[in-house]
């Protein structure tokens, strides 16, 4: 790129005295001259900004006016028509997009409350330590829905949700880079995003609480409540069958073939081999685009057959959540803390438990890489850790010795 520069001492008009910065050079994207005016009070400042504005262009070449008026709410616009769209499949592959769309629109829209009017170029290393302490201090920004809601402290967010969000900035940002909308990557050597700090999860659902969360999932219950009645309050005690067969599958599903959510949801008949007891995941279902085999149990299969009978297509599942029901289980079961991902981890932890090299349990859960395995998966137990203290005092144990005598 040729860049044109020049510096000289205006004689006359309103920077009459001053030395005046001209930079010249061709735009080749938008396809015309573009010129760059400074001025400084003094010869040796107008030499050090004329360098300086040659190296900008030249470093990016030709974009840095286009990003200098760019705000970030642009850049956001920018990144969600290039690359932030759903993804498109083509042979069981993600070939541009990405597949959790939803939640970065979420992420987007919380960047651009704090980020969105101000310059890309203003923004620095420690711009994103103030989003990290600004995004904890408010916890979850989501409108509250009723009256009753709004006078509740907003809730408290995780760390792993704020290295999500800057993440995706971390990409936009380094889009912005590679552009030469910005001559800085504000992401480079910052400690901002510190995914080692984050709390691991090692919940694991008990042998007791899955009997009693299956057990929520049908039967009867009494259900009781107050109403008014010729002036009188009355205790009615109503009968509501609780009986949900999708969720009882939808929980077996995860704690034997330890199966994500999405992957869940996303089930056909036709994925089923009930003959060799396996379940077919396709790529285009899972979180790392590769087709695999989870284990299928008999139970399993018992309670996929009452589905046969009540399903309309070729889906398992024909809903997009099951949330609600998910809770109200829980809450039958008296179950605190859980999240439907525990029952995954629970599965692939009794999978090693049982006996089955790590390596292999990695495989069938998904994984790409084994350190996954071993670092979230491979949880621990009150009942495992009471295991190993057994076998502990069992080899501490001490030898008796018995005395034999010969018997003439």
């Amino acid at each position: 790129m040729e860049i044109k520069s020049k510096v000289f001492k205006r004689k006359s008009g309103k920077s009459v005295g001053k030395w005046i910065v001209r930079i010249e050079y061709f735009d080749d994207l938008a396809g015309r001259t573009r010129y760059m005016n400074r001025h400084a009070d003094r010869r040796s400042d107008a030499i050090d900004e004329k360098d300086r504005l040659v190296a900008e262009v030249s470093k990016s070449h030709g974009q840095i006016q286009t990003g200098h008026r760019m705000t970030f709410a642009d850049l956001t616009e920018i990144c969600a028509a290039n690359f932030y769209q759903p993804a498109v499949i083509v042979e069981g592959r993600k070939v541009t997009g990405v597949r959790s769309h939803k939640t970065v629109e979420l992420q987007l829209k919380v960047l651009n409350q704090f980020f969105g009017k101000r310059l890309i170029r203003q923004l620095t290393t420690e711009s994103l330590t103030d989003y990290k302490m600004w995004r904890l201090k408010n916890g979850s920004l989501s409108k509250p829905g009723t009256k009753s809601d709004r006078s509740k402290k907003p809730a408290s967010i995780k760390l792993a949700t704020v290295n999500r969000e800057l993440s995706a900035m971390r990409r936009m940002m380094r889009f912005a880079y590679g552009k030469g909308w910005v001559t800085k990557d504000i992401f480079f050597n910052a400690k901002v995003i510190d995914t080692s700090s984050e709390m691991e999860r090692t919940r694991l659902l008990t042998a007791d609480e899955e009997l009693r969360l299956l057990e929520a999932c049908e039967g009867i219950r009494d259900v009781a409540y107050t109403r008014q009645r010729h002036g009188k309050m009355e205790t009615i005690v109503a009968k509501h069958d609780v009986t949900n067969p999708h969720l009882k599958s939808i929980i077996l599903i995860a704690i034997d073939s330890g199966l994500r959510k999405g992957e869940i949801l996303q089930l056909r008949w036709s994925d089923l081999d009930l003959e060799n007891s396996l379940i077919r995941v396709l790529g285009t279902h899972t979180k790392t685009q590769r087709e695999r085999l989870a284990p299928l149990s008999d139970r399993t299969k018992q309670e996929l057959s009452k589905l046969r009978d009540i399903s309309v297509d070729d889906r398992l599942f024909c809903f997009a959540d099951f949330k609600r029901s998910f809770a109200t289980a829980k809450r039958l079961a008296g179950i605190d803390d859980l999240h439907f991902h525990d029952l995954r981890r629970t599965a692939i932890t009794r999978w090693i438990q049982q006996g089955n090299p790590i390596a292999l349990a990695g495989k069938l859960a998904g994984h790409s890489q084994l350190q996954t395995t071993m670092k979230y998966y491979t949880s621990t137990d009150v009942q495992m850790v009471k295991q190993i203290a057994e076998n502990m005092n069992k080899l501490h144990e001490p030898i008796q010795v018995f005395d034999t005598q010969v018997v003439n």
